[in-house]
């Protein structure tokens, strides 16, 4: 049995692995040049500058979506996640990890961002809002699998800072969604 003080060191040691992944993660789909895709155009990079409308707005925060799905898989990691392959292994040991896609793009509230998953899956992500102050937004998650009742939650978090969740598709496999805004 676990006493307080183990489960408590446990917890510290996920929530920094955690956060390990998601700068790594952030650092790895910016440094490597990840291709968005925006819907009807070319596919910029991250971190390019808003289309001349989005950047007229001041309401505007540049969003990103992706998702890993982690398979039971041991040993199989893309490519891609090679900067985070001990980070991955530590929140989810003996799993495979696969990128399955990156979105970027400027967005204005009530906008959404669409991250395909493949086979009628889809993860979106709407900027529900911001604060005057530039500090938080807010984020209006959802997945959809399928005819699966979809998943739904209200994300509040500071600019800047990818937020995870992680969710079970119909087919067992696990996926994990990154999202944030600046």
């Amino acid at each position: 049995m676990m006493t307080t003080r183990r489960r408590l060191f446990a917890g510290l040691q996920i929530a920094l692995a955690a956060l390990g992944l998601a700068v790594a993660l952030t650092a790895l789909i910016l440094a490597r040049g990840a291709r968005p895709t925006t819907e009807g155009g070319p596919s910029p990079e991250v971190g390019a500058a808003p289309a001349a409308d989005e950047a007229d707005s001041a309401d505007a925060r540049q969003v990103t979506v992706f998702a890993i799905r982690a398979t039971p898989t041991p040993g199989e990691v893309d490519p891609r996640l090679s900067s985070v392959r001990v980070q991955l292994r530590k929140m989810l040991p003996d799993h495979g990890f696969q990128l399955i896609e990156a979105r970027s793009r400027g967005l204005v509230p009530g906008e959404t961002l669409t991250c395909d998953l493949g086979d009628g899956r889809e993860a979106l992500t709407t900027l529900v809002s911001h604060a005057e102050d530039g500090d938080r937004v807010q984020l209006h998650c959802r997945l959809i699998d399928g005819d699966a009742p979809p998943f739904s939650t209200l994300v509040d978090a500071p600019e800047n800072q990818l937020f995870f969740y992680e969710r079970t598709l119909r087919d067992g496999t696990l996926v994990l969604i990154g999202v944030g805004a600046r």
